[in-house]
């Protein structure tokens, strides 16, 4: 091999590493204003159910609700993210389920005195679906990830309800 014939295949060595630099799926940028507010609308409806557990007739028997569907979906979600191979498509690690809205869906089987069970139930799943949208718009989690969160959650809400109160 002559020394020319080793500068020509220069400029495509160079063009190899350029190329495999370039990742196979281009990372989303995390969209802040949703990522954070993310956060707040997960708890409406946990937060919104030991309101109502306190205020019911049977409080203890019904924050027993509450303690199981959180005992069953979340450590559950906490796994599946680190078994299922689901990436992210801001970031590293998997997204499979959505924790966040996981956990927006706990709370929402707790009675509430004096008001409907349909105005519940519609406050209820507004609250998680703004969480399922917004860990989306801030690019954290794929439609089917915040889909599973939200099934993982109502399995919990059902594991719960087990319990008895009435």
């Amino acid at each position: 091999m002559t020394r020319e014939s080793s500068f020509a295949t220069l400029p495509a060595l160079v063009l190899l590493v350029f190329i495999s630099a370039i990742p196979l799926a281009a990372q989303e940028p995390v969209v802040k204003w949703a990522d954070g507010f993310s956060w707040g609308t997960a708890i409406i409806n946990p937060v919104w159910g030991v309101i109502e557990a306190a205020r019911g007739e049977r409080p203890g028997c019904h924050l027993a609700q509450l303690a199981i569907s959180g005992a069953v979906a979340i450590p559950t979600a906490f796994v599946l993210q680190h078994v299922v191979v689901s990436p992210r498509p801001c970031c590293a690690g998997n997204g499979m389920p959505s924790a966040h809205a996981t956990i927006g869906m706990i709370g929402l089987a707790q009675p509430s005195p004096g008001r409907t069970f349909t105005l519940r139930m519609t406050i209820g799943f507004a609250s998680a679906g703004t969480t399922a949208g917004l860990r989306q718009v801030a690019n954290r989690h794929t439609a089917a990830q915040v889909l599973a969160g939200l099934a993982l959650g109502a399995g919990g809400e059902v594991a719960g309800q087990l319990i008895r109160c009435d």
